[in-house]
This record gives C-alpha cells, sequence and structure tokens, in this order.
C-alpha cells in the first residue's frame, strides 16, 4: 500500500513540475511593460524586465486573455517615442523579426538620455486574427 502512495504522490509532483515549465518556457525573461488589449494581453519582455540607454532586446508577446494562451497575430511593427515634458519625440522604429504565432523579437536604439529616468511610450500596431489592423501603447521608463 505505501508504495502505491509514493508511486501516486510522485506521478502528481512530476505533473505539475512539468506543466510549469510547459507555461514558463522563457521564465528567464522579465516584463517590462503590459497592456491589455481587445481581448489580448500584450507584454513587452526582456532578459532584465527593464530598457537602458542605448541598445536594447526585447520580445513582444501576444496572449489571450481568458485563458493566457498564444493568439495569432501578423504584420507587427514597434515604435519608441521618448515624452519630454508635454512634447511626444519623434518616433524610432524597432526592428522586429518573427519568432513564432505570439512572440516578436526586436532591438531599438534608444540612445543617449538627457532626463532620468526618460519617459517612454511604445506603439504597437498590429493585425488580429479577424484581419483588422489595431494599435495599443503602452509606457516604460527608461534608466541610464
Amino acid at each position: 500500500m505505501r508504495i502505491i502512495v509514493k508511486l501516486t504522490t510522485c506521478f502528481i509532483l512530476c505533473g505539475a513540475i512539468l506543466l510549469a515549465a510547459a507555461q514558463n518556457l522563457h521564465a528567464s525573461e522579465k516584463k517590462a511593460a503590459s497592456v491589455r488589449s481587445h481581448e489580448l494581453i500584450i507584454s513587452i519582455v526582456n532578459d532584465s524586465g527593464r530598457f537602458v540607454a542605448g541598445s536594447n532586446t526585447f520580445c513582444v508577446v501576444f496572449t489571450s486573455a481568458a485563458d493566457a494562451s498564444p493568439v495569432l497575430v501578423k504584420d507587427v511593427s514597434v515604435e519608441f517615442a521618448q515624452q519630454v515634458g508635454r512634447i511626444l519625440e519623434g518616433p524610432t522604429h524597432a526592428q522586429i523579426t518573427e519568432g513564432n504565432a505570439e512572440r516578436f523579437y526586436g532591438k531599438v536604439d534608444l540612445g543617449t538620455q538627457y532626463y532620468q529616468p526618460a519617459f517612454h511610450y511604445v506603439f504597437i500596431h498590429y493585425t488580429d486574427v479577424d484581419g483588422k489592423r489595431r494599435k495599443c501603447r503602452l509606457s516604460l521608463s527608461v534608466r541610464a
């Protein structure tokens, strides 16, 4: 009887570990910013969870707000625009490459930041599953 209890416990623990590993394939990434838009959760993640002056790499992740499953989007573009007082500077376009259905990898050079912290808006343009062109806005701060 004891062996059955031990085996059952082992199977339950192994299943829980496998489930957690499947949901956290990119566990080393941290969210820098996130927003809910049109039943989607759109997140910008990178290794440190923050952006710095100069060159940055990041990933834009699209998931369902209902069950956190991946959502198929296409034609993704990302722009970063610095807010200085009441003035919104011209946007800096990020280079985007498609990873898979819900992940898009990007690079952007935010240059020298003269304000500490610098405040940036991130505009994400995409086409949803219905073929409708959408846009969302996130905000983040950049430190030197």
